[in-house]
């Protein structure tokens, strides 16, 4: 069977389902992966199971910023600049407001007929431009990177009272760790740099809605990130579609591309080293986590929030989560070469030391421990940290 016909069945199974049934288990990480590669296009098409994207948008698939699972890395263009592939530049004022005009985030595309809302590189350093207006006041604009995804969607069978137990542990040790949890209204958060989403599916469903432009029953936004003052966008055609619960993407559309996520699987899990212990990373960047059912997953993370001091504060915050607040980064699975890698939320460091280097607020500590170690003790700590 060719790569299309394969898509092609793979639609013609979804589009067979109604909002209240299930592909058999066998299929669903096939109709994900179908529709996690699928080349979105606008609306209208001929084939409602196509169509949908935008009317502004990121990517026209999730692989355009996850190619082969992985996340954000180092290209060098046509042009031969090198710059971020799989990075979007968010808008938002210190306590997690959008900006009215641009909404969450600069959509740098568009479909046919519309223009994009900007244009932006992010090597050597930011640098976008608007075609609108200027960002309202008290709006500032910060780089999101990509994450790998292999091992992440385990962190669904991770508790909230795993999550919050450990958020309760830094709290009655009283120093300088006081990790706490996003509790949204959905739930404890997991997700996300800000863990501001509770789920994989809800997750994906959110990137769908804002990078692609597609709804769904947890983000029914026909126009992704369209803002009421965006009126020349709102006025484009939508895919909309009684075949999917009146979306662009049904539930189950979004269930399989999240049973897709968990096929890719972590390396199996790695003791901290001594050095990773001694330096004080190991208190955020937890080893392994536990799930429900008790086993140990690889993590590198601990769920929680942190204050990373002004350093790491570009000042865009999210509803119930300060700008200077990051939820510890898995540091798992970066399969990339070194050389296409960049660090933290923003791609602002290009090593593991540069990376250790603007860790301030409740990574002070491991931050002064690690420049203290010897040349060989710190790049042995590096090797191990970019082997995760």
């Amino acid at each position: 069977m060719t790569r299309r016909s394969a898509i092609a069945l793979a639609l013609s199974l979804i589009a067979s389902i109604n909002s209240e049934a299930a592909i058999a288990d066998p299929l669903d990480a096939a109709v994900g992966k179908a529709l996690f590669d699928r080349q979105w296009i606008p609306a209208p098409s001929s084939t409602d199971g196509t169509d949908g994207l935008g009317p502004l948008f990121v990517s026209r698939s999730c692989t355009g910023c996850h190619a082969r699972g992985e996340g954000a890395h180092v290209i060098t263009r046509d042009d031969g600049i090198t710059d971020i592939k799989g990075a979007v530049l968010r808008f938002g004022t210190a306590d997690g407001a959008t900006d009215p005009y641009y909404g969450l985030e600069l959509q740098p595309n568009a479909v046919p007929g519309l223009l994009p809302e900007g244009s932006v590189s992010y090597l050597p350093e930011l640098h976008y431009k608007l075609n609108g207006p200027a960002l309202a006041k008290g709006v500032h604009a910060g780089v999101r990177l990509a994450p790998p995804l292999f091992g992440k969607a385990a962190f669904d069978d991770v508790a909230d009272e795993e999550i919050l137990r450990r958020a309760d542990a830094n709290a009655r040790a009283g120093g300088a760790i006081k990790g706490r949890a996003n509790v949204t209204p959905h739930g404890i958060g997991r997700y996300g740099w800000k863990a501001a989403h509770v789920s994989l599916e809800e997750q994906v469903a959110h990137a769908f809605a804002f990078d692609i432009g597609m709804s769904s029953q947890a983000f029914p936004l026909p126009y992704g990130d369209c803002t009421a003052r965006e009126t020349e966008c709102l006025s484009m055609p939508n895919g909309e579609s009684p075949l999917f619960q009146g979306r662009e993407l049904s539930a189950a559309m979004v269930g399989v591309v999240a049973s897709y996520l968990k096929t890719l699987k972590p390396r199996p899990a790695t003791e901290a080293s001594a050095l990773f212990q001694a330096t004080g990373c190991a208190a955020c960047h937890a080893p392994t986590l536990t799930t429900r059912d008790g086993r140990n997953i690889p993590a590198f993370t601990d769920l929680l929030l942190h204050d990373m001091g002004p350093s790491l504060d570009d000042g865009v915050g999210e509803p119930g989560v300060k700008s200077f607040e990051w939820r510890t980064a898995p540091l798992i699975n970066h399969g990339l070469p070194v050389e296409k890698r960049r660090y933290l939320h923003d791609g602002s460091a290009a090593t593991v030391e540069e990376a250790v280097a603007k860790h301030c607020g409740e990574a002070e500590d491991s931050r002064v421990r690690f420049e203290a170690l010897t040349g060989d003790d710190k790049k042995r700590l590096v090797d191990y940290v970019n082997g995760l």
